[in-house]
């Protein structure tokens, strides 16, 4: 149940930006979840309705975009998605690839507008 963790986290760094614009509430706020990044989607909408209530984020819109695999091979060049944990590349077989994205959690992007 890591994701309550990551949410507090998610807040903490709302309540810290939000404080550099007095006057401003926020209305929209994007996450970035990759598909192998580890956390259940499911549970991360649980812990943010639980933990959102008093926070920045209590009347903001929240969206989760999900990031697919994605990478790279550093034999052949060309980039390509999985949807598995397979890190060989389909065209060439290698195994020499980077993970370009897919693990990450972040916080996209946030909207905010005058307080009335």
């Amino acid at each position: 149940m890591h994701e309550f963790f990551i949410v507090q986290n998610i807040i903490k760094t709302v309540e810290d930006i939000v404080q550099q614009y007095p006057g401003k509430k926020i209305t929209k706020a994007v996450l970035l979840i990759g598909k192998f990044s580890g956390v259940e989607i499911d549970l991360l909408k649980t812990a943010l309705d639980f933990f959102k209530k008093g926070s920045p984020l209590e009347n903001a819109e929240i969206f989760i975009e999900i990031e697919d695999l994605k990478l790279r091979c550093l034999d052949c060049g060309k980039e390509f998605v999985k949807d598995k944990w397979d890190i060989s590349c389909p065209y060439c077989g290698s195994l020499n690839t980077k993970v370009i994205s897919g693990e990450e959690m972040l916080l996209k992007s946030l909207e905010l507008e005058e307080e009335t």
